[in-house]
Order: C-alpha cells, then sequence, then structure tokens
C-alpha cells in the first residue's frame, strides 16, 4: 500500500515537502512523519514533534508585502500596469468629476439668477 512521508528539515524543522513511499514497512526516518500539515497553513510550517505549526496570516501577509515592495524597488519595471480598460475607465472618472463640478456651478448660477430674477418681479411690482 502506498501512503505519504512528510520531511522537515531537521536543524529549522520546516517543512520541506512530501513523498510516497509503496512499502507498507517503511519506517520513518529522522526529518520525516506520516503526519498531514493542516491545510490553510501559512509558511514558514514547522513540524514541533507533535504537529504542524504554521505562520499567522496577518504577519505571513506582511512578509509578502515586504518582499513585493523590496522587489519593485530594484526592480520597477516589473510593477503591474494598469489595462487599457483601467486607463480608459480612470479618464472618464476624472470627466464625470469635472462633470459634476460644472454641474453645481450650474445649479448655483440658476439658483442666484432665479433669486435675482423673483427679487426684480417683487420690486418692478411694488412700483
Amino acid at each position: 500500500m502506498t501512503k505519504v512521508v512528510y520531511m522537515y528539515d531537521q536543524t529549522s524543522r520546516e517543512f520541506k515537502g512530501s513523498k510516497l513511499v509503496d512499502d507498507d514497512n517503511y519506517v520513518v526516518q529522522a526529518g520525516e512523519t506520516e503526519i498531514k500539515p493542516t491545510d490553510g497553513l501559512y509558511e514558514p510550517v514547522t513540524w514541533n514533534g507533535i504537529d504542524w505549526i504554521g505562520t499567522d496570516q496577518a504577519i505571513w501577509q506582511a512578509a509578502q508585502d515586504a518582499k513585493q515592495a523590496e522587489l519593485l524597488k530594484t526592480h520597477p519595471e516589473l510593477a503591474p500596469q494598469p489595462t487599457v480598460e483601467q486607463q480608459q475607465l480612470a479618464e472618464l472618472i476624472k470627466s464625470n468629476a469635472k462633470q459634476t463640478e460644472l454641474n453645481a456651478q450650474l445649479i448655483k448660477q440658476v439658483a442666484e439668477f432665479t433669486a435675482n430674477a423673483a427679487h426684480t418681479d417683487t420690486t418692478q411690482e411694488a412700483k
């Protein structure tokens, strides 16, 4: 029968992978276990002699973000570039913001004109 053996570095105790063994009588060697790492663990995953321990997701994500930032400092050409659609959307959003500002100015002018016209009408009626 085939079984899976999980391997770890004997010094750091970090997970190093797995292998299939076909021998039912296979005895795990130093740096091996038959206990499967729990799904959802974040690297580094280490063996504590009883179970696999993973890194907290927030700590792992912070490390990934720091690695990405460092990579982009030394290789800025690798930074993601906006697609044509994203660039067009950005231009449309800018245009829409300008139009909204223009509309607000026009509404204000109409309100002032209406107020002045009403004032003029009441002034002429009083005469």
